[in-house]
């Protein structure tokens, strides 16, 4: 082996062992303790304290359990720091007092030297506790005080509201007699309505020709009857039911009542949609001063309310209205005077 490559090996080992020496080797300084100077970040003010020593300060301090604030705690305290405000006013009540100059003879009073200790610390105390009392006898009557302020404040208030709303005795009042007198106003609109009451087809009615329309096989429910009327023209009036007018409603044309099982029937309009209507029936009272318009137009309206319940049309005899029944019955109202009565 050469020498150049003995000189390697030892020189190798000799880095090894100074490397193994320096990695086990103490620093040389003192261990960092928690008695050290700790260093002070200049930014927050805060101490910084080593990894190192962070171990020995979680071992020194234990580990306690956190208790939560309650209601009881706070209010203990809460009692504790005015107990504790209370003390320190005492002392300062007991110097400000005035002092009483006793002015009997020596002889007869000991003197305050003569008493001992204890009963010099209990003379203090009671001073204290009579100090306490007399400051909070003078805070309950302050309590009392503004208390009772504040309740006649309100009934001072209370007394000037009911100043304000009541009424005054001393105001005369007039008396309502009841109204007696003629109305010219209420005569003109009863008048009014009498004429038209008197002049309604319905009211001079000598004679009716009438049309049935029923559905087949089944009964119409109120919903659908009083949207049927309603979709061609007709509106609810006098004796319960529905009437169709002229264009300029002026005149009555026809009107149309409900049948039931026991005839032909007005319409109740707060129980018609539970009701159901097995027929309806259109009749034109004779005479009619347009007696033509009105026996066309409750024709045609009565085909196409049978057309819309997918019913069938039906005469006054029952029987159904074919193109020459209609023409019959047409004639027949055309034809109509006063004091006959319709053919049948």
């Amino acid at each position: 082996m050469e020498i150049t490559t003995i000189i390697g090996i030892v020189v190798a080992v000799v880095i090894m062992l100074l490397g193994i020496r320096m990695i086990m080797k103490k620093p040389a300084g003192a261990v960092p303790s928690l008695d050290s100077e700790l260093h002070i970040d200049p930014d927050s003010q805060t101490p910084v304290i080593p990894r190192h020593v962070r171990g020995q300060l979680a071992k020194q301090e234990p580990e306690t359990e956190r208790v939560e604030p309650s209601l009881n705690t706070a209010v203990l305290e809460t009692h504790a720091a005015e107990q504790t405000e209370t003390a320190k006013v005492a002392p300062t009540l007991a110097e400000t007092a005035p002092v009483t100059i006793n002015t009997a003879s020596p002889l007869d009073t000991p003197a305050v030297t003569d008493l001992e200790p204890a009963e010099t610390e209990k003379t203090a105390a009671d001073t204290q506790a009579d100090a306490v009392v007399e400051t909070t006898e003078a805070k309950g009557s302050t309590v009392v005080t503004s208390a009772a302020a504040e309740a006649d404040a309100v009934e001072s208030v209370d007394e000037n509201k009911a100043a304000d709303f009541s009424l005054n005795a001393q105001i005369e009042k007039a008396e309502i007699s009841d109204f007696n007198d003629e109305s010219s106003i209420l005569d003109a609109h009863l008048h009014e309505q009498k004429v038209v009451d008197e002049e309604c087809t319905l009211a001079n009615a000598e004679s009716i020709i009438s049309l049935s329309v029923f559905p087949q096989g089944r009964v119409l429910s109120g919903d659908k009857t009083l949207k049927v009327l309603l979709k061609y023209g007709l509106r609810y009036g006098e004796l319960a039911c529905f009437h169709r007018y002229s264009e300029d409603d002026t005149k009555l044309l026809f009107s149309v009542l409900q049948i039931t099982d026991t005839g032909m029937e007005g319409f109740d309009l707060e129980t018609l949609s539970t009701e159901e209507v097995k027929g309806l029936a259109f009749f034109l009272a004779l005479p009619h001063n347009d007696v033509q318009n009105a026996f066309d137009t409750m024709d045609s309206i009565s085909r196409l309310i049978a057309r819309e319940v997918d019913g069938i049309v039906y005469d006054q005899n029952q029987q159904e209205l074919t193109p020459q029944l209609r023409e019959f019955w047409r004639h027949q109202a055309i034809d109509y005077r006063a004091g006959q009565s319709a053919e049948v």
